[in-house]
This record gives structure tokens, sequence and C-alpha cells, in this order.
């Protein structure tokens, strides 16, 4: 039986779907458990990122298998599959370079520390920050669905239809107002917003290998003594940001690079796979990876286990209980 183009992108969405699902189920379950009355930034970006991974594989891959299945869509669905693309495109990145600006400054403070404790207030402001980037990437993305339709497929009585239809690609566009509109937002506005914060992500993360760096001379020049659960926990954590950059980065950039040649690449069958892996690919690997940045989620996570897993309990214990000793010590320093 021949596997046509539709057939492997089914296949596609759904391994990526599963994924992707299990992965931020678990994320937002520990997260949620973890959740006190004081709600730290670091549990508020996890959760944020997990709800826009979720959104970005439940609406825009779920929709793809309908379209592949042979279901014609409208243009209401089109308006739909890629304001959410866009939104969760953008959400993505921005939280990502939050959570690494957030885990700098952490980093810093450890390996440069400060004469005074942090102000208590500044969990606030990150909180409002963190609701101000839903706000705003709503807001720019808003054309994206008030232009969004589906396209008028047109063809020629003697051309042969070489090009594979993909729901995001091919068969929804967005149809700006003027080719004004179309210059200065969709092909230069809508890039900046993603692509300007992908490039600071890149420099944080720099920023973040320099004071690994630091911190591991001092280390071996007998500077520091010891080290206490909080600075195990910010180090592991800024080198999971360091992953997580080059994750988002090489997919972002492979995406927007093959979807600029989709014109000359678009007779192959696999390229609507393909486009689909880089699209989704940060939202089905990223939240393994952001469940081991705070001990309390992944105490959480081994707590989960030894309920799912009777026979690991025993040996899942002792960790629980040396994480909840760390966590004790740890209660005084407060997340900023």
């Amino acid at each position: 039986m021949e596997v046509t183009a539709g057939t492997v992108e089914i296949i596609t969405c759904a391994i990526l779907i599963l994924v992707s699902l299990i992965g931020n189920t678990i994320l937002i379950y520990c997260t949620w458990k973890c959740i006190t009355r004081h709600l730290p930034t670091s549990f508020a970006l996890i959760f944020s990122l997990a709800v826009v991974h979720l959104a970005r594989n439940l609406v825009v891959n779920v929709m793809s298998i309908v379209f592949n299945s042979g279901v014609v869509v409208d243009s209401p669905t089109c308006k739909v599959g890629k304001f959410t693309a866009a939104v969760t495109t953008t959400l993505a990145v921005w939280f990502t370079l939050y959570l690494a600006v957030l885990y700098c400054v952490k980093l810093y403070r450890v390996v440069h520390p400060l004469n005074m404790a942090p102000e208590k207030k500044w969990r606030r402001h990150h909180l409002f920050a963190v609701f101000v980037l839903w706000a705003a990437g709503i807001a720019v993305c808003c054309p994206v669905l008030v232009f969004g339709e589906k396209a008028a497929h047109v063809v020629a009585e003697n051309a042969t239809q070489s090009q594979y239809d993909s729901l995001l690609y091919t068969e929804c566009l967005v149809n700006y107002s003027s080719q004004q509109v179309a210059l200065f937002y969709g092909k230069i506005f809508l890039v900046i917003v993603d692509l300007l914060p992908l490039a600071v992500l890149v420099l944080v993360s720099f920023r973040v290998v320099l004071l690994l760096w630091e911190h591991k001379k001092a280390t071996y020049g007998d500077i520091w003594i010891g080290s206490d659960a909080t600075e195990d926990e910010v180090l592991r954590a800024s080198k999971l940001v360091i992953f997580l950059m080059f994750l988002v980065t090489l997919l972002w950039v492979s995406h927007f690079i093959l979807v600029y040649f989709l014109t000359d690449l678009s007779s192959y069958y696999f390229i609507p796979a393909v486009l689909t892996v880089l699209f989704s690919g940060y939202s089905a690997l990223s939240p393994y990876l952001l469940v081991l940045i705070n001990y309390k989620v992944r105490v959480q996570l081994r707590s989960l286990k030894s309920f799912c897993c009777p026979d690991f309990k025993k040996s899942v214990l002792p960790d629980v209980k040396k994480s909840v000793s760390e966590s004790a010590i740890t209660v005084a320093s407060p997340d900023t």
C-alpha cells in the first residue's frame, strides 16, 4: 500500500500530540500540586509554557489530522488554526526567554551574592509581567485571527497538481487588507516579535555559560565552601535553560527557512510532515526538560511515579525525603 503525504502527516501529528499530551499533562499536574498561596515566578512560567504547548497540539495538530482525513475546512476553522499557531509560537518564545532571564539573574546572585536579602515584592511584579505577556501575545496576533481565511485554489486546465496540501501552509492563508499591511505586519512585525526575543535568548544563554564557567573556576579556587540546595537548584536549572535555548532556536530557524522556500519544496510529499515536526517539536520535547527545573516539581513527579508504580516505592521514597529536607533548607530564600 502506498503511503501518501496525508498519511505521513497524520502519523506525525498523532505522535507529537501523544508525546506532548503526556509531557505537558504531567508538567501541569506536578506544577499545580506545588502551587501554594505564594506563587513563585518559575511556577507561573512553567505552567504558562505547558498550557501554550497543549493548546498548540490539541488545536493545530488535531485540526491537521481532521483536514488530512478528508474533512473540508471552512474560513472560521482557518482563522482559529492560523491564530493559534501564531500566538502559541510567540508566547512559547517569550516565556522561554523570561525563564532564561529569571535563572540568569538567580545564577548571578549565586556567583556574586548580594549583601542584603532580595525584596519579596518583586514576585508580584514578575507575576504581573507574565499576565502582560499573555495579553500582549494575544493582542499582537489578533490581526491573524481577523484576516485568516480559507485559500481559494485556482488550477489551470492544462496544469498538474504537484503541490501537497497542508492545513497551515496551503489550505489556510492570511489575506491582509492591503499590501502594506501584509509587508509591515505579516512579513516584518511578526518575524521581529519572534526573532528578536530569540536573539536575546541566545545572548542570555551565553551569559549563563560565562557565569557557570566563573562559578566552576571559583569552586576550583577554593573560594566556595561547600554548596547548598539553592545553589544546586539554580545551577541545574541554568544548564537546562541552555538546552531549551538550543531546542527552540534551532526548530524556529529551521521552520522559518523551510517555509520561506516552501514554493520550491512543496512537490516533496514529506515536506508537510517535516514542517509539523519543526512546528511542534518544541512543545513536545520541552516539557520533559521543564519538569526537571524546579526541585518541588521533581518531588511531585517522584510521588506520581511511586503512586503509579508501587514496585518502585521503596527506591523512590528516600529520594523524596531527601528533596523534602532540601526544601526545608531553602524555604527561607524567596523566589524572585
